[in-house]
Order: structure tokens, then sequence, then C-alpha cells
């Protein structure tokens, strides 16, 4: 089983200001004078010609396709992802797809925007989405909210993290957009990480997946499994934006066999390349 996971696409899209309300405003400004020139569209291009050649059983995106979940953004996504789009992609919303109510309801723009990549609902109450993909059960939850103020926690509730448990039986790969595990030099702010993770990890105790996707924070690595999270944690962020001192960015192509074997993927001259994962043991970082 060979699984592509891309995260934290931010793909950019020009919206009038008119058009936006409340933080929304505060984020697109931030966005085009701060974040555009780090997601330039000939990596994008990239990106997307790179996966387009390569062999992949699945393709999972693990949100934050827009950047302020405008309307017109999320069509924006779409048309840009449309030559990856097919029955092998399972995508699941980031923070910045919940980026206020609007988006939200009563007829949520990712949800109506991306229904045929979402899975089925395991629960008619909570967001739980799963989908088999070449025999494999990928789960997906949706740790975002929309919160007034300039922040990025999530959360997942307990009554989610309890369904999941109970419903699920079979093996399978959960994608969450928040980590549930950074390293020393990546610790997340009070303001950005999933305010209850702990509690999330305690309770995927009693049924661990074999995988937990995510991306929120960016930069990429693979933490190997370990006393409190008995599975590999791998984060692709960003895929789509240039790499720096501080951030190491591409994507990972991970195959499950009788054992793991992980492949990542950087931009470097007009090209995606493939170069050495970042591993962590679970004692050099945090949950």
């Amino acid at each position: 089983m060979k699984i592509l996971h891309i995260s934290d696409l931010h793909f950019p899209k020009k919206l009038p200001l008119f058009s936006l309300r409340g933080k929304a405003i505060v984020g697109y400004l931030s966005y085009r004078l701060r974040r555009k020139s780090k997601h330039p569209l000939v990596l994008i291009s990239a990106m997307v010609d790179a996966i387009s050649k390569l062999e992949y059983d699945a393709l999972i995106i693990s949100g934050d396709l827009t950047n302020v979940s405008h309307p017109g953004e999320f069509e924006n996504a779409k048309e840009i992802l449309r030559p990856l789009l097919t029955e092998k992609t399972f995508i699941i919303p980031g923070n910045h797809d919940r980026y206020h109510k609007r988006a939200l309801g009563p007829n949520p723009l990712f949800e109506k925007t991306f229904s045929e990549w979402l899975g089925n609902p395991l629960d008619p109450k909570s967001y739980i989405r799963s989908k088999k993909i070449g025999g494999k059960l990928f789960v997906g939850w949706d740790s975002n909210y929309a919160i007034p103020r300039i922040t990025a926690n999530g959360y997942v509730s307990p009554e989610v993290i309890d369904k999941t448990l109970r419903l699920v039986t079979e093996p399978y790969i959960l994608v969450c957009h928040h980590p549930l595990w950074n390293p020393s030099s990546e610790i997340e702010s009070k303001t950005h990480r999933m305010t209850n993770r702990a509690e999330v990890v305690e309770k995927l105790k009693t049924n661990p997946p074999e995988l937990y996707l995510h991306g929120h924070t960016h930069t990429n690595w693979v933490k190997l499994p370990g006393p409190e999270t008995r599975f590999p944690i791998v984060n692709s962020a960003s895929s789509t934006r240039l790499s720096d001192g501080n951030h190491e960015c591409g994507f990972h192509l991970i195959e499950i066999q009788k054992s793991t074997h992980y492949r990542r993927f950087i931009y470097s001259e007009d090209k995606f390349i493939e170069t050495s994962p970042i591993f962590y043991e679970e004692s050099e970082g945090v949950i």
C-alpha cells in the first residue's frame, strides 16, 4: 500500500477586500503581505506534476486548501487539484478551511466543494468520515472550528473519539489536521495547538491507528512509534511552501508492507526531488 500525503496547500487566490468580513480581512492581508511569496505558483504546478508521475494507491490531503475559506478559494483549490482528484483521494478540512462561521453552514463550503472525496459519515451527528482505498480503511476527523479571533487552535471532542473507537473494528489510518506530537524544536504556541491532544492520545491507546497523518505545522517529520503513541505520526506540511531556515517543507510517500518505508520529496531548482525523511523518536518531542 503506497500512501501519498500532502497538506497545508494554501492555494493563492486574489480576493476583493469588500467580499471579506471580520478576521478574514486581517488573515487575507497577512497572507498577501507575508505568506504569498512563500507559495509561488511555479511550486504548486511542480507539485501537481510530480504527484501525477508517482505511483501510489491513496492520496491523502490533511487540510488547509484555502487561506480564509472564501467561496472563490474553494473553487480555485478544486480546479488546481482536479488532475489529482480521483477515487483514490481522501480529503479532510484544516483550520483555514473553517476560518469563519460562513464557511461552516448551513451548507458548509468545504463539504459542498469536495463532497466526492470526503468519504462516508460513520455517525450522523459527528464529523467522523471513512473511506476504503485499496482495501485500507482511512478515518478522518475535523479538529477545526471557526474562532472569532486570530487563533488556530484545534479540538476533538471525547464523544468523537469514543464513537470512532467503537465504530471502527478493523485496522485503520487516522487523518486529522492538528498534530498530536511536536519535536522539541517545533513546540506549538497555546494559540495554535490542539487543546486536548493529551486526552486524544490517551483514548487512542485502546484502539490505536496504524498511522496518524496531519499537517498544520509547516515543516516535515516522521515520529516513530513510542510508549505513548505506538503508531507513527507523519507531518507533510506545507507541501506547497518554499523551505527556509525554519521550515522543511514537502510531502511524503509512505509504503506499508510488513514494515513501513518513508520517502520524502522537496522542491528544489524548479522541481520536486527525493530527499531523506526527517525521523524523530518520541522522546525527542512532546505530546
